[in-house]
């Protein structure tokens, strides 16, 4: 039978060894420990926050006005200790003390969940937060959104950053409410590509009627929009609509 001691052990192993960012927190929310995963993605040595108040060692960014992470983690952390039960968060944006930073802050965004720690009879002991980083994520999917509303169709090298994005939902399709900042930005991203699987069916059009290759095909398409002042997804659309339906007159003006 396992002895307290061999316990402990293989508590601190798992918890100090485990790639997941966790933090423990006393009921007075001060630091009692910190694994290295934690200390990585905040650039903290673990001697540096441990006995320190969480909100002190990690306060809302005052060049941000509209910051709101203090007020949320403490809700959730006061619902933990109420409920005696884990707490999901969403999404939340919470930016931290950057070294490296000219503002001494840096954004951050965190997908957190707070879960209680109680002894034998039950009693709160303490409180394990643990957190997922997400805003490299959140940025790539930030880029790839403005690469279509200036192009209307992606920037080749944001492909890998679309196939990761997708990826990242089905994996935590279980925990929607987590991330539902995510979800409604994603449904701007799926928008997107609906639109660029009309334009390439329009590209394939413009290669088969001027026998030209896709990328002449697209700038085709592109001057059009320009000239005609017409979204290029609309033209593209247009496009599709007479192929479909058989219209035998040239698709294109010989001047285009």
């Amino acid at each position: 039978m396992p002895t307290p001691a061999s316990r402990t052990a293989d508590f601190e192993a798992a918890f100090f060894g485990s790639p997941a960012p966790m933090v423990i927190l006393r009921t007075d929310l001060r630091i009692q420990e910190v694994n290295h995963a934690y200390a990585r993605i905040t650039r903290r040595e673990p001697d540096e926050l441990t006995g320190r108040y969480m909100f002190e060692a990690f306060p809302d960014n005052p060049h941000d006005p509209r910051a709101d992470g203090v007020a949320r983690l403490g809700e959730s952390l006061r619902r933990v200790m109420r409920d005696r039960a884990p707490d999901t968060m969403r999404v939340q944006r919470y930016d931290i003390p950057w070294k490296d930073s000219p503002t001494g802050f840096t954004e951050k965004f965190w997908s957190p969940v707070n879960s209680p720690m109680l002894d034998s009879e039950g009693a709160l002991v303490g409180l394990v937060h643990h957190v997922e980083d997400v805003t490299d994520v959140r940025r790539k999917l930030r880029r790839i959104l403005q690469a279509y509303e200036r192009t209307e169709t992606p920037a080749a090298h944001d492909a890998e950053a679309q196939s990761r994005f997708v990826r990242y939902l089905a994996r935590t399709e279980e925990e929607r409410g987590r991330l539902e900042r995510l979800e409604q930005e994603a449904g701007q991203l799926r928008q997107a590509l609906a639109s660029r699987a009309v334009i390439d069916q329009a590209i394939g059009i413009v290669q088969a009627e001027r026998r030209c290759a896709p990328d002449d095909a697209f700038q085709i398409l592109v001057g059009i929009s320009q000239r005609s002042n017409v979204k290029l997804r609309e033209i593209a659309a247009a496009l599709v609509r007479r192929a479909a339906a058989g219209d035998s007159a040239p698709l294109l003006p010989r001047t285009w």
